[in-house]
């Protein structure tokens, strides 16, 4: 069993299949000669099957030889000769595609075999005459002499070429299939059929262009009968082009603006008349407005302006920017507005209410201790009230607590400096009113004022009478106006001075001599100064000083 199964096992499985078609076939041309044997007449079967019986010994002869032949010879040689023979096989295969004959074997035991063949037995005129009358048997598979068991068998196959032939047509027309599918594919790639445009939107070539790769050329001329930016006409529509290939394309500008549209009499036309010539003249610039009017009645015309002063209804041009009222009659309101509370709010949030519903709002202003500024004290129509547009709505509007003039005839000065806001202090000189004592202030005690309205208030104290000190011989000329000046006219004094000159030794321009000083005198005293006029000498001094003194008195 184990001998049975180890001929399936690797390489013993294909030499016991080659065995067993060897002895097949021998087994078939056994057959097939006698057969032969059988059909040829009686006195011609001893001939024949001396030539079988001879052409058998032969074989077993050549066999017998290639086995002890193959005993002696050396692996390597042995593997030489194998495969010369499976060279010599591939050759007769090929001869035999071509209807050539088959070459000899060229291998040692070939040779013997081929030696043993070339003597067969002479056929008597008897078998020559059979072999004319009887047809040819169909060629069998025949191994080769030199084939030994194990080896692989040669079949030569009569369709081959045949079936070469078909292959090879099969071939070429599935290239041609294959390159008409891909030119087919490759046209379909590069080529793409453009639409017709024509009355389309400029935007859906541009667009459809970009998609598909072909690029646009656009000439746009103006076209009354076309809207602006229709498409007029193509150059090619309805047709495949290659990718890459530039479409050109008309479109339209619409009507032409510089085009003269002399408008007509607007007085005799109604309104539906005039929306209706705008549009079969397309005189887009021209606006029809409605409006409320008391004087005219609904559907009337009022006017006709003109953008620029000037265009004239003649030269009136489709460019040109025009605007024609027509009366919606006189406009009935309703009092259909809730008026919602606004105490308390701001003054903006009333402004933005009104500036909605078309009211107009009346804004007053008024100081309030309790209400902070810029929010609503009052409102003249009450909440839920119902208003309609272009009604008046008034509110007051608080501006914060006033400010209230105070009584500074009962404000020490000393306080008053103290709390000097909005204040301003001044000293004078009184005749009547001691030193300290309150003279008079410039905004009337009492009155009130908004906060971002308040005024400075001047406030006058009195520093008594005036004291005129002395001024002689340590003041110039050039000084005594600023001393009259700062310390007494400055301050509510009206004290003024006469100057007149004398004779005298000290130096020039200085006062020498006044009428009163280092006394009280009143505030509209006039005080004499005499000035040196610097022309005495020294030890002359003394008695001019005394003579001046004594002409004075």
């Amino acid at each position: 069993m184990s001998d049975f199964l180890s001929n399936f096992q690797g390489g013993n499985y294909e030499k016991t299949r080659q065995d067993k078609l060897y002895e097949k076939n021998k087994e078939k041309q056994k057959t097939d000669a006698s057969a032969e044997k059988k059909r040829i007449p009686h006195e011609e079967q001893p001939v024949m099957e001396n030539d079988f019986n001879q052409s058998e010994s032969s074989s077993a002869a050549s066999d017998s030889t290639a086995s002890d032949k193959y005993a002696d010879l050396s692996v390597e040689e042995l593997l030489r000769i194998k495969k010369q023979e499976r060279k010599d096989r591939q050759a007769r295969k090929e001869a035999i595609d071509r209807g050539e004959e088959l070459e000899k074997p060229s291998t040692p035991a070939a040779q013997s075999n081929q030696s043993s063949q070339r003597t067969p037995a002479k056929p008597t005129p008897s078998r020559q005459q059979h072999k004319a009358v009887q047809p040819r048997p169909e060629p069998q598979p025949v191994r080769p002499a030199t084939t030994v068991p194990g080896e692989e068998l040669t079949e030569i196959d009569p369709s081959y070429r045949r079936k070469k032939i078909i292959k090879y047509v099969v071939l070429a027309i599935i290239a041609l299939v294959v390159a008409a599918a891909g030119y087919f594919a490759y046209y379909q790639f590069t080529h793409v059929e453009v639409p017709d445009f024509t009355g389309e939107e400029l935007s859906e070539a541009r667009a459809w262009s970009t998609e598909n790769d072909v690029p646009l050329k656009v000439e746009q001329v103006y076209d009354f009968e076309k809207d602006a930016n229709q498409i007029i006409s193509q150059s090619t529509a309805n047709k495949k082009i290659k990718k890459g290939t530039e479409l050109k394309i008309s479109a339209s500008l619409g009507p032409d603006p510089e085009e003269a549209v002399p408008l007509p009499d607007f007085n005799t036309m109604a309104l539906a008349a005039v929306r209706e010539w705008i549009v079969d003249n397309k005189a887009d610039n021209l606006s029809v407005i409605e409006e409320n009017n008391d004087t005219k009645a609904a559907g009337e015309f009022i006017k006709l302006e003109m953008v620029s002063k000037d265009v004239t209804s003649e030269t009136y041009k489709r460019k040109d920017k025009a605007k024609v009222y027509y009366s919606k009659g006189t406009e009935v309101l309703e009092k259909t507005i809730d008026v919602p509370e606004f105490v308390g709010k701001t003054k903006e949030e009333v402004e933005e209410w009104t500036k909605k519903n078309e009211l107009t709002v009346e804004v007053a202003e008024s100081n309030s201790d309790t209400v902070d500024s810029g929010k609503v004290i009052s409102q003249g129509i009450g909440k839920g009230t119902k208003v309609a547009k272009k009604d008046k709505f008034p509110i007051v509007v608080s501006v914060g607590k006033a400010y209230i003039v105070p009584d500074y005839s009962q404000v020490k000065m000393e306080e008053a400096e103290r709390n000097a806001d909005n204040l301003s202090i001044k000293q004078e000189y009184s005749d009547t009113i001691p030193y300290g004592g309150f003279i008079g202030q410039s905004v009337i005690p009492g009155q009130s004022y908004k906060e971002a309205d308040r005024p400075v208030v001047e406030v006058a104290y009195s520093i008594g009478k005036p004291f005129m000190r002395d001024l002689r011989n340590n003041t110039l000329e050039g000084e005594i106006q600023k001393i009259f000046y700062e310390e007494y006219q400055s301050k509510g004094a009206a004290i003024t001075y006469q100057v007149y000159y004398v004779d005298s030794a000290v130096t020039k321009g200085t006062v020498v001599d006044m009428s009163q000083y280092n006394e009280f005198v009143g505030i509209n005293a006039v005080i004499r100064l005499g000035v040196s006029r610097g022309n005495v000498q020294n030890q002359d001094a003394s008695d001019d000083a005394s003579q001046n003194n004594g002409s004075e008195g």
